[in-house]
């Protein structure tokens, strides 16, 4: 019993008040992208398992996400061998397919053990989902994607992501599911930083 009310103190306390270099840590300043706003990035993974059992909640938490927040995703891109799925990713998004597919893909990674990385798997997968083959094949091999892909390279290192999945917040504060302890702890940290960018002031 004492445990279990220990626990939640804790939960609570880290809710309120996350701490410096236990739950986040702080990153060189980057520009935010939405000036006036809070600037919440969230860098995922479609291979990363506990990316996957955060989106449920992620998707809960953004609905009511406060109106003087903004939210972006980046692909993390921290090796060579997940080139392939933040090539997808960027395909998705250009065809405007993401709010319907995202979550599609993560399922289709790791409850229908499919390798999205591979070409004949993908296409086999995105007829299934009613995408075209023609537009989704011609976006992959595209210089658009390449560069978008590049600069998910770029800012996995300068937001110094080491894993996934990582939350930075007004492009200060960078949290992950590591220093959190666990997919669940994660959010209410994200919400104690968005707390503390707003009593600090927001980056230009």
């Amino acid at each position: 019993m004492a445990a279990a009310l220990l626990s939640a103190w804790l939960s609570a306390a880290v809710a309120a008040e996350p701490m410096e270099d236990v739950d986040y840590v702080l990153i060189t300043p980057q520009p935010v992208i939405a000036p006036g706003k809070i600037e919440v990035i969230e860098f995922f993974y479609y291979g990363c398992e506990s990316c996957y059992r955060l989106e449920p909640q992620l998707q809960s938490w953004l609905k009511s996400l406060p109106s003087e927040v903004s939210f972006r995703r980046i692909p993390a891109l921290r090796r060579t061998a997940w080139v392939p799925l933040t090539r997808v990713y960027f395909a998705l998004e250009q065809l405007g397919e993401i709010k319907r597919l995202h979550e599609e893909v993560y399922r289709a990674v790791h409850d229908g053990g499919l390798n999205l990385g591979n070409s004949s798997e993908l296409f086999e997968w995105a007829q299934k989902v009613g995408l075209d083959r023609g537009k989704l094949e011609t976006l992959l091999d595209s210089d658009l994607i390449g560069a978008k892909v590049q600069r998910a390279r770029d800012a996995t290192v300068a937001y110094g992501i080491t894993a996934t999945p990582s939350f930075v917040v007004d492009g200060r504060y960078m949290t992950s599911g590591g220093m959190a302890g666990s997919v669940d702890a994660l959010l209410p940290i994200v919400d104690g930083l968005i707390d503390k960018a707003r009593v600090t002031g927001r980056s230009k």
